[in-house]
């Protein structure tokens, strides 16, 4: 009504850029192939397929997002979307908290998941390292990208947009993005694809 653009002043990835950064990606079979989940009933489970190229771009090459269904469910559209053989996965990264066990069935998703022939793998890390992971693949040092997002992922850009910090952060007591239950679930299952995928990659050095 005002004429005004949107405000990203309190958006965490504010140099997303859906021109560079939503691209036509799919799956290479010479490419190895990960997952990563994020954990959820009345909010969204999510699954997110990706693969790294030899330039080491990240390619989102696509989501999978759905609330109130039963692990069970959620394991057989994993299966059915996976453009591989489940063997072939090179690795299946998810939250750490998966791994607790619930009071009611006795057992966890995690050990569910495994029962289930999907090998998954986690790592705690604190969410602000996750993000500087996915920021500096937005761009890094040197203004380069190294991640895209298939179009397919409606879900994950629009949180990649979205994700924002509180109004007040001196209020809210630190620098943690808002936990909104809308936006959060996506980018958390990205963080965990970059905490673990990282975490094993050696480290480098490079003349300057």
């Amino acid at each position: 009504m005002l004429c005004k653009k949107p405000s990203l002043e309190n958006i965490v990835f504010d140099e997303f850029d859906p021109n560079v950064h939503v691209q036509a990606v799919d799956y290479d079979p010479n490419l190895p192939l990960y997952r990563t989940l994020d954990f959820g009933f009345v909010n969204p489970f999510v699954c997110l397929w990706i693969q790294v190229d030899g330039a080491g771009v990240v390619r989102v090459i696509d989501e999978y997002v759905r609330a109130r269904a039963t692990i069970d469910v959620h394991i057989g559209e994993m299966k059915s979307r996976t453009p591989c053989r489940e063997e072939q996965v090179a690795a299946t990264f998810c939250d750490p908290a998966g791994a607790g066990v619930n009071d009611v069935t006795g057992t966890s998703i995690v050990r569910e998941l495994r029962a289930a022939g999907v090998v998954v793998h986690y790592r705690r890390s604190g969410i602000l390292d996750g993000i500087e992971l996915i920021r500096r693949a937005v761009r890094d040092g040197q203004d380069r990208s190294s991640m895209v997002i298939s179009p397919r992922c409606v879900r994950l850009i629009e949180a990649m947009q979205c994700y924002h910090y509180p109004q007040d952060l001196a209020a809210a007591g630190g620098e943690l993005p808002l936990k909104d239950g809308v936006y959060d679930h996506s980018i958390d299952a990205l963080r965990y694809f970059f905490v673990n995928y990282c975490y094993n990659r050696k480290a480098t050095m490079r003349p300057y």
